[in-house]
């Protein structure tokens, strides 16, 4: 029987596969540093872990309730079309955070609200390419997912947790965030494995 090893790399040998996995990847590092990276700013900057985990709160829920309706809008509209603009939103949501333009609670909720699932989005293109009669390795394929979210989960946070002892909990932050919109950006140009449309959407485009 072939190594798990064996099946991810000859997973990752399907024509397209590694193009868009590796950057969501990389993005997802981001996302897993992301709301340790918002406690250790608001605490050296308030003094307050009250504050750090309210402001870390705020981020989880709107990061909770914003993803399904932003997965929502890419299944509609494509991941090409909506990633962009939600990349760029986060980027902005992470500026006023780290410049302190608007109080923390307000710029934590617009980081989790403009935070994409990268993910969800790379699990989605395995299932559009691996449909039909390689659908057989869709399991192994979820499978390489959940071990990257787990790596990520694991370094991610410990990172984010060295720059902030280290005294630069602001570079830890904006390093999440250069993980998250370059891995989103680098995801968003494989075209070529984009699932298809649903809704309508899929009708305008089809016309």
């Amino acid at each position: 029987m072939p190594s798990a090893s064996a099946n991810y790399r000859t997973l990752l040998c399907t024509s397209g596969a590694a193009a868009f996995f590796l950057p969501a990847t990389v993005g997802r590092l981001g996302i897993a540093m992301t709301g340790i990276g918002i406690v250790w700013l608001v605490h050296a900057r308030t003094g307050s872990y009250a504050a750090a985990g309210l402001v870390t709160g705020g981020f989880a829920v709107a990061d909770a309730v914003a993803g399904p309706q932003l997965g929502r809008l890419v299944d509609r509209f494509g991941q090409a079309r909506v990633l962009p603009c939600a990349l760029g939103a986060h980027a902005g949501a992470v500026g006023l955070l780290l410049a302190g333009a608007v109080p923390d609670l307000v710029a934590g909720v617009l980081v989790g609200a403009t935070l994409p699932q990268l993910g969800a989005l790379s699990a989605a293109r395995w299932s559009a390419l691996l449909s039909g009669e390689r659908a057989a390795a869709l399991p192994t394929a979820f499978a390489l997912e959940a071990l990257a979210n787990g790596v990520s989960y694991l370094a991610g946070p410990a990172l984010v947790s060295v720059l902030g002892a280290a005294g630069r909990p602001g570079a830890g932050v904006l390093l999440a965030a250069a993980l998250v919109v370059g891995g989103g950006l680098a995801l968003a140009a494989q075209r070529r494995t984009m699932p298809p449309l649903t809704g309508r959407a899929e009708h305008r485009h089809a016309g």
